[in-house]
């Protein structure tokens, strides 16, 4: 070891050393050109392994030349070309089957040692061999310690290089490393050579096969080989055993994710997580070896993006076993698998994000309730049907429609019933109308209806029409039945205008008329309409400026008694308005049950006649009219009760009339009401009765006090005798059930004498006292007990024109 140390130092051809490592680095790296990154002409295996041969084989001749001539100036002879020609051929097959077990075997530790250390030794055995066959006769004599350690030093730099020689952006580096190898090994050995003395001691050594130098050095070299070979095969067994442990370790983490995870390599799956099977609806050994196009078209193009580092998340689609099309995200990426480049893809099944996008933009567009377009779509569907090139040969019709009776339903039963109510009346709305048509809601329960015909307003009429029918069979709601019926109004492009906003407009003018004309049927929208809305729009208003600033009245009128006593007043509610005079009960009732008023306005007459009635120094009743928004709000029991407390009226005094249409709403509930009313020791009368719905059911199930015989019947009794009948009938019926009668609208002294003779109890109307305002009743309660016939008569006006507070 030390004699090769100072041979190499005391080397002074400089130029030949340069000589030496610029061939080498030139030969060995191309070599490794030629071995793993061929051009297209070279890439069979042969021809590989042909080039590479030769590369190196003319490389290591080269290189002992010039190592030769820088160690050994005298020798000037040239080698045998017998010796020559074995030199060569130890180092070309040594070179063949190192490149080949490179090419050819897994990719290893083993494998790169094998191959290294074959090739180093070939390279030493070619120098050696040259070198005997240069010195002979005389037998050549070295350093075996030399000789071994510059063959395990040449050895290291080609394991390096056969292990990442499939490493691209490594090759600069291996070049450098196997150009110090193909330099180190000519110089090296030749300098593990001992001076020429020590080779005539030689000559008298026997020439038997153990002793010969060619065979120490090559039984020598092989063991280094077989050894580097063991060792190579522990690392690999090391390796190996991490890597499974890593393995394992990866595929439970692989199969835990949500992604399916496969690797391929030349569109053929290698392997895959259990997450992909379930998603093909294969078993993972079905999987494997398929071909990927088989599931994903479009992998091709991600794996060709992958290898070239470009590769990006797209979206697209798998093909199941079952032919079922899955929506997925897809991103690819190269890999080393099984020690060969391969493309990893990852697939992310969207289906439910897909759905939950899909979900979004229909809930963008539609009503979640019922399923149906919202008002973002019908604007849309306007403008487009608007925007039509044929709408000069058709009409577009716009009906706006919302449901009687909904706010009741809604009230009563709850709002899963009302819910439940409105998707049944769209599911009826659309099967009333044909494909064509496009219904939408656009907010609680009102709906539109776009239709496009040429025969307009014809068609748009029967579509009303058939609606409306369509909306006159009770409901079914979980255990309840409801009965709703709906107004609408119908507006027409381009007739009445073409913009989407102002037609929307128009047919809600149009639905308002409806509703204004009696609900339950349709309105189509004309000229001046919106005026008369307007009108009523102001009057609302100012009707809600004048409950909040007091600017409404009460006014009594007194029930008397068969002796003409008063027995009890009713209040009825005045509006006179500043600028327009005094406008009447039915013009302003109706604008507050349909605004909603009518409760604000219902408990101010209560309080205010209550009130009134307190300080009255007569034990008179008060009677008043209670709407049936009351008794859907379903606080009336806590509202008179805290009237009574504030006012600190008698409940005894109190008379609280209700018409029939109250009793037919949610009867069990109004029952209740009335039961908890009549315990407060309010008494209940029935108003009007005779007219609407009369059911001799409510008399009995209702916990009723008094019914008033409806005025109709009072003006025809002296001209009809039927009437006078059905007054009779009444009278006796309602005594029978210990219920007082009341005649209201007494207009003249004769009905009151056939009324008192007839048997009723109280009576009302002008022939009595005409309706009294609050400065003047109590005067009138103390200098009238009793009131003459024909004693207040207002001139010009009969009585069936005033109209209770809470009646339309």
């Amino acid at each position: 070891m030390i004699h090769l140390l100072a041979a190499i130092i005391q080397i002074r051809d400089v130029p030949s050393v340069i000589g030496i490592v610029a061939v080498a680095l030139a030969g060995n790296g191309l070599a490794l050109l030629v071995g793993f990154r061929p051009p297209s002409r070279l890439r069979s295996l042969t021809l590989r392994i042909s080039g590479f041969t030769v590369v190196l084989a003319a490389t290591s001749w080269l290189t002992f030349l010039l190592a030769l001539r820088a160690g050994f100036p005298l020798i000037k002879t040239a080698v045998p070309v017998g010796w020559a020609a074995a030199a060569l051929a130890a180092d070309t097959v040594a070179s063949a089957v190192a490149l080949g077990c490179a090419l050819l075997m897994r990719r290893s530790a083993r494998t790169a040692m094998l191959s290294g250390s074959l090739l180093a030794c070939g390279q030493s055995c070619f120098i050696f061999v040259a070198m005997t066959g240069l010195v002979r006769p005389f037998a050549l004599s070295y350093d075996l310690s030399g000789v071994v350690v510059v063959m395990l030093v040449s050895a290291a730099c080609w394991v390096v290089a056969f292990r990442h020689a499939d490493q691209t952006w490594r090759l600069p580096f291996l070049v450098v490393v196997t150009g110090f190898a193909g330099a180190l090994l000519p110089i090296g050995s030749l300098a593990s050579i001992l001076p020429l003395e020590a080779w005539m001691s030689a000559i008298d050594q026997p020439d038997d096969l153990s002793s010969a130098p060619l065979v120490v050095i090559g039984a020598t070299e092989g063991a280094v080989v077989l050894v580097l070979c063991l060792f190579g095969s522990l690392v690999d067994n090391r390796t190996d055993a991490r890597d499974r442990l890593e393995a394992s370790r990866l595929r439970q983490l692989a199969d835990s994710t949500f992604e399916g995870i496969l690797i391929h390599r030349h569109g053929e799956i290698i392997d895959a997580n259990e997450s992909l099977a379930d998603m093909l609806g294969l078993h993972l050994s079905e999987a494997l070896s398929s071909p990927v196009e088989r599931f994903i078209a479009s992998v091709n193009d991600a794996a060709s993006g992958a290898a070239v580092g470009t590769s990006s998340v797209r979206e697209t689609e798998v093909v199941t076993s079952r032919g079922e099309r899955i929506p997925v995200e897809m991103l690819s990426r190269p890999v080393i698998y099984g020690g060969a480049p391969a493309v990893a893809t990852a697939l992310r099944d969207i289906r439910e994000r897909k759905a939950s996008e899909a979900r979004i933009r229909f809930l963008a567009h539609h009503d979640m309730l019922t399923g149906l377009p919202n008002r973002v779509s019908l604007k849309d569907r306007l403008e487009e049907v608007l925007a039509r090139p044929d709408r000069a040969s058709t009409s577009v019709a716009l009906l706006c429609l919302d449901l009687d009776g909904f706010k009741l339903v809604n009230d009563t039963l709850g709002h899963a019933a009302g819910d439940l109510l409105l998707r049944n009346v769209a599911d009826r709305i659309r099967a009333a109308l044909d494909d064509s048509a496009f219904v939408a809601r656009i907010g609680g329960d009102e709906f539109v209806v776009v239709q496009s015909q040429r025969k307009q307003p014809f068609a748009a009429v029967e579509a009303a029409k058939a609606i409306i029918a369509a909306l006159i069979d009770p409901f079914e709601l979980e255990g309840n039945v409801a009965t709703v019926g709906t107004s609408i109004g119908i507006a027409l492009a381009p007739q009445d205008g073409t913009d989407p906003t102002l037609l929307l407009k128009k047919a809600d003018i149009a639905l308002y008329q409806a509703k204004h004309n009696g609900r339950g049927w349709y309105s189509l929208f004309e000229t001046g309409m919106d005026q008369s809305i307007s009108a009523r729009h102001a009057l609302e208003t100012e009707l809600r400026a004048a409950l909040a600033a007091d600017g409404l009245a009460l006014a009594f009128q007194p029930l008397f008694g068969p002796d003409r006593e008063i027995t009890s007043c009713e209040a009825l509610v005045r509006w006179n308005h500043p600028e327009r005079g005094p406008i009447p009960p039915s013009e302003f009732i109706p604008i507050a049950e349909q605004s909603g008023l009518i409760i604000p306005l219902s408990r101010w007459v209560l309080h205010t006649a209550c009130a009134a009635a307190a300080e009255w120094q007569s034990s008179c009743r008060i009677a008043v009219n209670l709407s049936p928004a009351q008794f859907i709000r379903g606080d009336l029991l806590a509202t008179v009760m805290t009237v009574l407390e504030e006012t600190g009226l008698a409940a005894e005094r109190l008379e609280l009339e209700i018409t029939e249409g109250v009793l037919m709403d949610n009867t069990e509930r109004t029952l209740e009401t009335l039961k908890q009313l009549r315990g407060l020791g309010v008494s209940l009368v029935l108003d009007d009765f005779g007219t609407g719905y009369s059911s001799l059911s409510y008399l009995h199930r209702f916990p009723l006090n008094k019914l008033k015989v409806d005025r109709s019947f009072v003006q025809r009794m002296g001209a009809d005798p039927s009437a006078r009948a059905i007054i009779s009938a009444v009278v006796a019926m309602s005594h029978s059930l210990s219920l007082a009668v009341t005649a209201e609208g007494v207009e003249t002294l004769d009905q009151f004498e056939l009324l008192r003779a007839e048997g009723c109890d109280t009576f009302q109307g002008y022939a009595l006292s005409r309706p009294l305002p609050a400065s003047q009743i109590a005067r009138y309660m103390r200098d009238h007990g009793k009131a003459e016939p024909g004693g207040h008569p207002e001139v010009g006006t009969r009585a069936s024109e005033q109209v209770e507070a809470g009646h339309a």
